[in-house]
């Protein structure tokens, strides 16, 4: 997925659903908890039908289903590489 589509989905106000999920970038951190709480999310989806989990998108404070905007990620602290290696490793 491209940085295009998902400013589409954040202007289009795409509702989450069973295949999507928006995650802000504190979701990413390098502590257990949340470590276990990404393990969990990509399992879930695993589990089910399958879909897509974008990190870096901030929800709706009111309706938090709804995507309100981005929410860059520091690269230089979660790289793509780690993240992969969080996910197999759980």
């Amino acid at each position: 997925m491209d940085l295009k589509t998902i400013v589409d989905y954040i202007e289009n106000k795409i509702e989450e659903n069973l295949n999507l999920d928006y995650k802000a970038s504190d979701s990413l951190q390098r502590n257990d908890k949340k470590t276990n709480e990404i393990s969990k999310d990509v399992s879930a989806f695993a589990n089910s039908d399958g879909g897509i989990i974008i990190y870096g998108v901030k929800e709706d404070p009111i309706n938090r289903h709804l995507p309100q905007g981005l929410d860059p990620i520091n690269r230089k602290e979660i790289s793509k590489e780690w993240l992969e290696q969080i996910i197999q490793s759980k």
